[in-house]
């Protein structure tokens, strides 16, 4: 075996890229915590953090390597390093008249920078600096609010990126952090600049990391391939660290230990910005709404088939409150055997983190792959008018996501599902085909039969039991207008009133009594406002009732500015 080191894809790309010419630092983001392959002297592999992997990978072509981070300072692979640095420092510090006496490494950025800069523009160098947590140094934020060393961090990389001497020299400068955006915009906008993702382990990545395991004292009842691919999404250091946990407990690793454990690694590296929805319900237990089943069966149908150009990109549920879209979400997930998380509130009121939240979850999506990713009531999170009172971050926010729906690699792996009843705030082009594919309206229910197949999906849901001879005949009679969500209000309030009179049945007089008692929402300008909006922006006319079928464009959006005029400022 050659000695030759192993390469990620991410290191194979630096390489080629710093041999190219391309620029002569980078800038190393994403799953940069991780364990890396590396071939040790006696060719056996073993797996190392970043900094011993980037220390071993340059040192092969370097001759002088440090390692700098503001806690620890100034660090060398070895001591021979750290005494060619001295040397080479003493030297040019000569050439130029200063003192050449070297006495302790400074620790803080604001000596350090000036520093390395004396070793890093002498042309006749090899040297490589890897300049780990850089968002301490040149952090986010409005420069106005930047103290003056910030900022004198801050024009030493700006002008390092664009420094003559260091592109014409064999030196290189590796910065690292975990989130872009965490990092000042101007270094990352720096023309000669790169950045590199480093992205979670692929499952052949996963496999050959879990082989080179000890499993003594761990009991597997899932064979290796089968583990690589259940841990997508996770990182090396969390898959040693169920090994680790199965070792020390004596709990065998099973598809279900690793689901439960996978679920609480992703939900507590994501602090809350996501959750794991795992589907009680399919679509027998939606009554009615045939036509939103049908589309939704043919895409869940292509995931299954492995049809990708057949699965849409986004896909978007438009209309009113309470007429299902969340349950009707979730069921969807069910049919589609896709893996569902969904978005919980990822905006925060500091600079860049919002930016930072949406980034981590779209890297775990993008590790897990097979994910449907809920986004309901999308037009608060998505929503609103860009850039206004917020610094750009709804503008950013839009654009990664807009970025991230553009990438065909995830067509048939990753669904975005969003749901609102204000489509009307949501970014236009967000919305164009080739993003969400689909746009599908949601109505209350029109017919008495479907309210019927409502009640009775509702009954099965809230597993509620009908005492002999109960029809919903009444109930279906009394309820026209009122949505799904209000048609399951009138059966629990039917539970409540058996449950008044210690009955373990619901009689008819209970279910008439609720069908009476229970008042549907009397907002119905608001109301009508929604289910406008929804045959606005249906994708299809067979999507709609009959009654809108036949509206033009034209008399749709003059219905919708009749109802602005009268609704006023409830709807701007």
């Amino acid at each position: 075996m050659s000695n030759a080191p192993v390469l990620p894809s991410w290191a194979e790309e630096l390489r080629e890229r710093y041999l190219a010419g391309e620029a002569s630092m980078f800038l190393l983001h994403g799953n940069v915590r991780d364990l890396f392959p590396w071939i040790s002297p006696d060719d056996s592999v073993r797996y190392v953090p970043l900094r011993t992997f980037l220390e071993q990978f340059l040192s092969r072509s370097k001759e002088i390597v440090l390692y700098y981070n503001c806690s620890e300072g100034i660090e060398f692979p070895d001591k021979a390093m750290g005494a060619r640095f001295r040397r080479a420092i003493s030297t040019r510090r000569a050439t130029k008249g200063d003192d050449p006496l070297i006495g302790h490494l400074p620790q803080t950025p604001g000596e350090v920078l000036p520093l390395v800069e004396e070793l890093f523009t002498d042309v006749t160098q090899s040297a490589a600096m890897v300049l780990d947590y850089v968002e301490t140094i040149v952090p986010s934020g409005d420069l106005s609010f930047m103290g003056d060393l910030d900022k004198a961090n801050l024009v030493s990389l700006q002008r390092w990126a664009s420094d003559p001497a260091l592109l014409a020299s064999d030196n290189l400068v590796l910065m690292v952090t975990e989130q872009l955006t965490e990092i000042h915009r101007k270094v990352i906008s720096s023309p000669q600049l790169a950045a590199i993702d480093v992205p979670l382990p692929t499952v052949a990545e996963r496999e050959a990391f879990i082989n080179a395991q000890d499993r003594k004292g761990v009991t597997m009842e899932l064979d290796v391939t089968s583990l690589a691919k259940h841990t997508a999404g996770l990182s090396l250091v969390q898959i040693r660290g169920l090994f680790r946990v199965a070792r020390q407990s004596g709990a065998p690793i099973t598809f279900r230990t690793v689901s439960r454990r996978k679920k609480a690694i992703i939900e507590q590296e994501c602090h809350g910005l996501v959750e794991f929805v795992d589907p009680a319900h399919d679509f027998s237990h939606v009554g009615g709404m045939d036509r939103v089943k049908d589309d939704l069966m043919r895409i869940a149908g292509a995931i299954k088939k492995g049809h990708k150009n057949r699965v849409p990109m986004g896909v978007i549920f438009v209309g009113p409150m309470g007429t299902g879209k969340t349950y009707v979400a979730e069921a969807f997930a069910g049919e589609s055997g896709l893996t569902c998380l969904k978005f919980k509130n990822f905006r925060d009121k500091w600079v860049g983190s919002t930016e930072g939240n949406l980034e981590k979850i779209l890297r775990v999506v993008d590790g897990l792959g097979y994910v449907l990713l809920i986004i309901d009531e999308a037009d608060r999170s998505m929503g609103g008018t860009p850039g206004e009172n917020d610094g750009g971050t709804g503008s950013r926010v839009i654009a990664r996501l807009k970025e991230f729906m553009s990438d065909t690699g995830h067509r048939g792996r990753v669904v975005i599902l969003m749901m609102t009843n204000r489509p009307d705030k949501l970014d236009t082009d967000l919305k164009r085909p080739g993003r969400f594919d689909l746009k599908i309206p949601f109505f209350f229910p029109e017919e008495a039969e479907e309210r019927r197949l409502i009640l009775e999906a509702q009954l099965r849901k809230n597993k509620l039991q009908l005492a002999e001879g109960v029809t919903l005949d009444t109930a279906v009679g009394l309820t026209e207008g009122y949505s799904a969500a209000e048609l399951e209000a009138v059966l629990l309030a039917a539970a409540g009133f058996a449950s008044y009179h210690d009955r373990e049945t619901i009689t008819q007089e209970d279910i008439d009594q609720a069908a009476q008692d229970v008042i549907p929402s009397r907002d119905t300008r608001m109301l009508e406002f929604m289910e406008m909006l929804a045959v606005f922006e249906a994708s299809a006319k067979r999507m709609l009732p009959e009654r809108f079928q036949e509206l033009t464009t034209d008399q749709v959006q003059q219905r919708l500015d009749q109802l602005r005029g009268v609704l006023g400022r409830r709807v701007f």
